[in-house]
Formats: structure tokens, C-alpha cells, sequence
């Protein structure tokens, strides 16, 4: 009797834990929301509102080619840096493969970006840890690595 009211248990806490980490279709829409507004804001050039998709705090890490900078402040910095002007920046289009409900106010997401200039293509993967932060989410850490 008593082992099976411990495997009763250990079902019911993997199915609340299981249940508790599914994405809802708001939260999907508005960690989505967060990246096409990154989007928007570097098409124009707006490195600061690019930025507003990053958590603005000294634990944000942005993890590259170059190695990692911590803080919001680094991190602007490092993009101001290697993209001084609009035409460095060229256009930029993302493509999410997944995202997953980590806990309920953290996620990851998986995605590729595609950086177009008029006479070529940079393009690469990432993955990004957001938190929901005061009911918005934000990107805490980004890992982004360029294709060959």
C-alpha cells in the first residue's frame, strides 16, 4: 500500500511539473513580440531600441565569436561597436525553431538570424534564456554564433 501511494506521488509531481511548463499561446506571442520588435528596431538602424528586448541588468550575458560580455551596458557597447552605422547593420530577418517553457518565467528559444547586405549574407544560429520580468519578457542570456 505504501509504495504505491509513493508511486501515486512521484506521478502526480512529474504531471504538476510537466503541466506547469507548458508554453501558453500568450506567452509564445509575446517572447515572439520581443524579437520582431528587435527586428523592427535594427532595420532602422535603432540600436537602443534593439536593446529594449535585453533585461537591462548586470547579469545579462551576451556569449559570441568574441567571447562573453556581461551587463546591459557591455552588451550595447559590443553592438554599438561592431555595428557603427545603418549600412554595418544591414537587414535583419529571424526564424525561430523552438521555444520551451523552462519554468514559468523562464524560457529558452532556438532560433537562426540572417543579416542581408546588398551584396551578401551573414547568417547564424542562437539561443536565447528569457525571463519574465514585471510581466515582460526579456532576454537574460544570448548565445549567438555565425555559419561558415
Amino acid at each position: 500500500m505504501q509504495k504505491s501511494i509513493l508511486k501515486l506521488l512521484f506521478f502526480l509531481a512529474i504531471n504538476i511539473t510537466y503541466c506547469q511548463s507548458i508554453l501558453s499561446e500568450s506567452d509564445k506571442n509575446e517572447i515572439i513580440s520581443v524579437l520582431k520588435q528587435q527586428e523592427k528596431f535594427w532595420n532602422k538602424g535603432d540600436i537602443d531600441g534593439f536593446m529594449q528586448g535585453y533585461i537591462k541588468s548586470d547579469f545579462l550575458v551576451f556569449n559570441g565569436s568574441s567571447g562573453p560580455f556581461y551587463g546591459w551596458d557591455s552588451v550595447k557597447d559590443r553592438y554599438i561597436k561592431t555595428y557603427p552605422s545603418k549600412e554595418k547593420m544591414g537587414t535583419l530577418n529571424f526564424k525561430i525553431h523552438n521555444i520551451s517553457l523552462i519554468t514559468s518565467s523562464v524560457a529558452q528559444l532556438i532560433g537562426q538570424f540572417f543579416l542581408s547586405y546588398p551584396k551578401s549574407e551573414v547568417s547564424g544560429y542562437f539561443t536565447l534564456v528569457l525571463i519574465k520580468s514585471k510581466g515582460e519578457w526579456l532576454i537574460l542570456s544570448d548565445h549567438t554564433t555565425r555559419s561558415e
